[in-house]
């Protein structure tokens, strides 16, 4: 490992550190680790999936901390000028049915297109979702605009570190419910390690239900990416 991968490697942990302390000084707040696996199943054809645990670690709940555990498959259809279109199954696994939060189903459509002018990256992702427990189904329509961009030159090579933020709006249908419309905005830092290996940390700021009883949560994400 180079002198700049020591280097970030640091800095990483330190941001990591500074996250999930953060995440823990926060009345609502929500910690996430997670480990994406990634595989060019052929030129135009991916395969991702993930792995994550999501817990609540607000200690004044007076539900108790939450903790779901999600498994994700997601199916990318590479198009050209930097398109994408995906296909994706989402089941997450909650530890407190009896609390309100049952197991989940989510399916998801979605288009990224992604253009980089100069040293900065542009991303759109356009995602349509379907929520489905026992109890409902809710369909959500998601924008989240991204930004990403090497600390260190005009692209992100390996033993190099980057910054992202995104800004993300969803809203949320369901018959019989009142439409809830959401806010999120996240900051993050990550190392590209090797060809085949990142870390990356982020910190989201979540505005939720903001067309009635608004109020704000955070989430703070360490992840891994692997490809194989």
């Amino acid at each position: 490992m180079n002198t700049w991968s020591i280097k970030h490697t640091v800095f990483f942990t330190l941001f990591c550190s500074c996250v999930l302390v953060r995440a823990q000084q926060l009345e609502a707040r929500y910690v996430q680790p997670q480990v994406l696996v990634s595989h060019q199943a052929s030129e135009n054809y991916d395969v991702y999936f993930g792995f994550s645990s999501r817990r609540n670690t607000n200690a004044q709940n007076s539900r108790g901390p939450m903790k779901f555990y999600q498994l994700s498959h997601f199916s990318a259809f590479r198009l050209e000028n930097n398109n994408k279109i995906s296909l994706g199954v989402l089941y997450r696994f909650s530890e407190h049915l009896k609390n309100g939060s049952p197991n989940e189903l989510r399916l998801t459509q979605q288009f990224h297109t992604a253009s980089k002018p100069f040293a900065v990256r542009y991303t759109h992702r356009f995602r349509i979702e379907e929520r489905l427990t026992t109890a409902t189904v809710r369909t959500r329509l998601r924008y989240r605009l991204g930004i990403d961009f090497s600390l260190n030159g005009a692209s992100i090579d390996v033993g190099e570190a980057y910054t992202l933020f995104h800004a993300e709006s969803l809203l949320q249908l369901a018959k019989n419910q009142f439409p809830r419309y959401d806010f999120r905005a996240s900051t993050g830092f990550g190392v590209v390690l090797s060809p085949t290996l990142k870390i990356q940390a982020m910190l989201q700021h979540r505005f939720e239900k903001l067309s009635r009883a608004p109020f704000n949560t955070w989430l703070g994400v360490v992840a891994g990416y692997i490809k194989i």
